[in-house]
């Protein structure tokens, strides 16, 4: 039996591409799986949580040219075992498709048809194009940094899930009170105990949620796009029932650190200091000149009869102010002498109007003076003790 080829090695120094490293995450299976079952159509199209980043290696760099040797070198071995081992027949290596992608050569899908992928991906013009990557099933890889002091360190294991225990958490403790809220006097001091067993947990809960942001904050400093890694991978020879090829798995990765995150630019040659006098130039100018909203509310709150406020809006502190009514005549209540003086008061004659078109006739008076100097005179009705006085004048009194 033939001796087995080396297919694992470490790559020199390149840049890693948009990582998923912190968690898993789903790929599309098949590759880095092992190989499908004949008639497992529901294995061919789920998808499988995996580890891993891109790389782009410069054609116009030795060290990244270096890399795509090796890679090169433990794919032919990779494809040379799978064929000694008869899981590949020498159809399977013509048609292989290898996981090392030269970006003007080979191509890619593109809708409906086949284009290079310098044509579709620009940035890869003059590169050739790599996926490293790990199955969940096999575990995250390796991973360790060299710190500022030169000191090689293990990066912390991710601490996942703990927004969701920490909103579980929450929830058990609400209900825990309002449980003892509606306990009676035998329930009480059960209700009591899993009100303070539901603190506890709730106080665990907050604890590692914040040492889960303590190691994220590690890993967004250390493992980003285009950080200088070195890595260890094994090249493995893949068949499926709709093909064949041979892809690298991530096996351990050593942080370098110093990388230029990609799509990142240094502050300082964006914003010079002539930019910013300009800026605090722009702000005096348009900015400092007009009035702040807190002077605007100031002379709003300066104007406002605290009377009549009618609500202040919670969100934006905003006072809304009722308009003020109008004034209803109010009736006026008279003493009783002012009573006796108007009982004594003769009424003062009405002013009637004369209609052009129909005139009365004189009425005659009899002469009954002594029968009426006989009778007595009717009582007058007697005022109301309130009354209305209106300014305004009467329409009868403009005749």
């Amino acid at each position: 039996m033939a001796t087995e080829k080396l297919t694992h090695a470490k790559t020199g120094v390149i840049q890693m591409g948009w990582p998923k490293l912190y968690e898993a995450i789903a790929f599309k299976a098949g590759k880095d799986d092992e190989k499908s079952k004949p008639g497992d159509e529901e294995k061919k199209n789920e998808s499988t949580p995996a580890y891993g980043f891109p790389a782009l290696l410069d054609k116009d760099d030795p060290d990244h040219m270096k890399t795509v040797n090796i890679l090169k070198k433990l794919s032919e071995n990779a494809e040379s075992n799978a064929i000694a081992q008869k899981r590949w027949g020498k159809k399977d290596r013509i048609v292989a498709n290898n996981g090392l992608k030269d970006a003007d050569e080979d191509e890619i899908l593109d809708g409906d048809k086949t284009v290079l992928m310098a044509d579709k991906h620009p940035n890869r013009a003059n590169h050739f194009y790599v996926n490293l990557s790990r199955s969940s099933k096999a575990g995250r890889p390796g991973i360790r940094y060299i710190d500022d002091d030169g000191i090689l360190r293990e990066l912390p294991e991710p601490i996942l899930g703990t927004k969701e225990a920490l909103e579980a958490a929450q929830n058990e403790l609400e209900d825990a009170r309002a449980t003892y809220a509606e306990s009676d006097e035998e329930e009480r001091e059960e209700a009591k105990r899993l009100v303070l067993e539901a603190k506890r947990k709730l106080e665990e809960a907050q604890e590692r949620d914040a040492k889960a942001k303590e190691v994220k904050a590690l890993w967004d400093k250390l493992v980003y796009p285009g950080q200088n890694v070195q890595a260890s991978v094994t090249a493995r020879a893949w068949k499926t029932q709709t093909g064949s090829g041979v892809s690298y798995r991530l096996d351990n990765l050593t942080i370098i650190g110093g990388g230029i995150r990609d799509g990142s630019f240094d502050y300082d040659e964006d914003f010079t200091e002539e930019d910013i006098d300009a800026l605090i130039a722009w702000r005096n100018k348009h900015v400092d000149s007009k009035p702040s909203k807190a002077d605007a509310e100031a002379a709003l709150l300066a104007d406002t009869d605290f009377d009549e406020v009618d609500d202040v809006d919670e969100d934006t502190g905003e006072i809304e102010v009722k308009p003020k009514p109008r004034r209803k005549v109010k009736p006026v209540v008279l003493d009783e002498e002012d009573e006796e003086e108007i009982e004594d008061e003769e009424p003062a004659p009405r002013t009637r109007r004369h209609s052009p078109t129909r005139r009365r006739k004189p009425v005659e008076v009899e002469d009954d003076y002594d029968d009426e100097e006989d009778e007595e005179p009717a009582p007058r009705p007697r005022c109301r003790k309130t009354c209305l006085l209106y300014t305004s004048p009467s329409p009868r009194d403009c005749s």
